[in-house]
């Protein structure tokens, strides 16, 4: 009998799959360069396979909003229109007009140069596009070489690949897969994405899994831990079949609070948003019961593009995230862009990007990309409640010079009479002690606080979270950042304005009763992690948080902190012993 073997990764979807392992294996044939006798009609096989290449995705598209509405349609959308795509469509047609080189060739060099790229760029946003490329590449090639529908898969197998793409994920979702895991990938992949939507549960990033694994073995996914479990021992198969049941009559449990609103037991009412990246992550805002979306990153605009996004292609995202979220929330950060991550160009080298020309400095220094996106902003704002935020602000000149750029744009958009919410609110995250610190100021002058808990942790403990070295000393339960959070929420209040939190403090059920303690006004996370959080908000009551909160105020240290709030938070929910560390990260 083989023996037992774990492996961990990244958790990308929620959930437990057991099940036999099917392996795919997209690119079995590998696509070698050939000489054709007659250019005319391989370009006819070409413009077949294109056209069969947009049936199936379109038939996977009316899966998806079969299954979840129209909102996540932008993924196959986008891809269609990478089909569409005239540069890469010719460059196939030149090659075989002028070498004689069969399509299947051609269209997958001209693709792969594009993948290269994004393969090649720093950020991970991109990297992860490649694997959208790869997928079109894929479909071209399969119906240039008349292979057909991707073979029919087992009923309720582990599906391991290299690397699937969300067209691959709704087709599981067809199958009815148990789980998926894949040897490249992350959680803000298209995949992910997608694996979370439709509910299959998901881990990615196990390099070298695909050598370990035979096809039709046992195996168990843990999409909540990342964790892959090769040839179960039975007693491992019996626990996990157990836990199974259990999460699944706890996933439908919180199903049920999806329209609930986050009030605890004894009346006091806090608002559950939502994290969102990319604008296909609506459907999820909804599905889990967010209110509204507290950060909108947008910085993809810039990194999935050689060029500046103009005023328009802005506001038409804007616009759709706003459209499908009213009457809800959303609250769009200008661009955190930096020396690290400046789509288009190549910046000057910094020793310290996450110290230097970033966030709300490159913006200052960019008026004109500043005020391209600003107005975008102020337009999208007669479409819903939209919300401007302005990323690493420390100082009160800071926030003038952004505030004024904002004003400047609503004069330009009265005088060109668009229409706009005059009273679009105008706020701030909180991410260094600067700030933190001058929050009595600040407050003044903003409508709003966002405490963004994980640049405050690092920048107030001088911990490099992604530095393995010191990441064990980066901790937000440290007695210097929650001084800083209570100090920040105090500020604020005392000036009348409403304070939330967008970093992942905020999804950690051991903070969830400290920050209710310390009246916190928002909790923003992850869509995914919104339920749980509403669940113990709901068996909470804010007197017994404002105890807990002050004992924790007194604690001397990190460990002393997670030792008070995990007896009190595993005392109430039993279930959640498992998630709360005592230990800091």
């Amino acid at each position: 009998m083989a023996k037992e073997l774990r492996l961990q990764g990244i958790a990308a979807s929620p959930g437990i799959g057991i099940g036999r392992i099917f392996i795919h294996r997209r690119h079995a044939q590998p696509v070698t360069r050939q000489t054709v006798s007659d250019p005319e009609s391989e370009l006819r096989r070409f413009a077949r396979a294109l056209e069969r290449a947009r049936a199936e995705l379109d038939e996977l598209r009316g899966l998806v909003v079969e299954r979840l509405g129209t909102e996540e349609t932008e993924l196959w959308d986008a891809q269609m229109m990478m089909l569409s795509d005239p540069t890469a469509a010719e460059g196939t047609r030149e090659r075989i007009r002028r070498d004689g080189q069969d399509a299947a060739s051609a269209f997958h060099e001209v693709m792969e140069q594009i993948s290269q790229q994004l393969d090649a760029a720093d950020s991970q946003y991109l990297k992860e596009r490649a694997s959208d490329i790869r997928d079109i590449t894929w479909r071209v090639v399969k119906h240039v070489r008349d292979q057909g529908q991707a073979p029919s898969i087992p009923r309720d197998s582990i599906v391991l690949a290299h690397e699937l793409s969300p067209a691959d994920a709704a087709y599981l979702a067809t199958q009815k897969a148990a789980a998926m895991v894949t040897e490249i990938g992350g959680k803000t992949s298209h995949t992910a994405i997608i694996a979370r939507s439709l509910e299959i549960p998901a881990v990615v990033g196990i390099k070298g899994s695909l050598a370990q694994a035979s096809q039709g073995d046992w195996a168990v996914v843990d999409g909540n831990r990342g964790t892959v479990i090769l040839n179960p021992l039975p007693a491992t198969l019996e626990s996990y079949r157990r836990q199974q049941k259990s999460y699944l009559r706890h996933v439908a449990d919180l199903r049920k609070l999806r329209k609930s609103k986050a009030i605890t037991r004894d009346g006091h009412q806090v608002e559950l948003s939502a994290n969102i990246e990319l604008p296909e992550e609506t459907v999820a805002v909804l599905s889990h019961g967010a209110k509204g979306v507290g950060l909108f990153r947008t910085e993809f605009l810039y990194l999935t593009s050689d060029r500046l996004p103009t005023e328009d292609e802005q506001y038409a995202i804007y616009r759709r995230v706003a459209e499908k979220l009213a009457p809800d929330p959303v609250i769009i950060r200008t661009f955190d862009l930096g020396g690290d991550k400046i789509g288009g160009q190549a910046p000057e080298p910094e020793a310290n990007p996450f110290l230097g020309w970033r966030a709300i400095r490159f913006c200052l220094d960019r008026p004109e990309l500043f005020k391209a996106q600003i107005r975008a902003i102020l337009k999208a704002s007669a479409h819903g409640q939209v919300k401007i935020m302005f990323p690493m602000i420390c100082c009160l000149e800071e926030l003038r010079r952004a505030k004024a750029a904002v004003e400047e744009a609503k004069q330009e958009l009265r005088g060109d009479r668009v229409k706009f919410d005059e009273h679009c609110q105008v706020g701030i995250m909180i991410e260094t002690p600067a700030a933190a610190l001058t929050a009595t100021a600040l407050a003044q002058e903003s409508d709003f606080f966002s405490i963004g808990s994980n640049d405050l942790t690092q920048y107030t403990l001088a911990v490099d979270r992604t530095n393995h070295r010191v990441a064990r000393m980066y901790d937000p339960f440290n007695p210097a950042v929650l001084r800083l959070v209570r100090e920040v929420i105090e500020c604020g209040h005392r000036a009348g304005i409403w304070v939330g939190m967008c970093g992942e403090m905020c999804a950690d059920p051991l903070a969830v009763p400290l920050l209710l303690g310390l009246s916190l006004d928002e909790f923003s996370m992850n869509p995914v992690a919104v339920p749980e959080v509403k669940r113990m908000i709901l068996n909470l009551r804010l007197d017994q948080c404002r105890r807990v909160a002050a004992r924790v105020m007194e604690a001397e240290s990190a460990d002393k902190s997670r030792a008070i709030l995990a007896d009190f938070v595993i005392g109430l929910f039993p279930d959640l012993a498992l998630t709360c560390s005592v230990e800091g990260t």
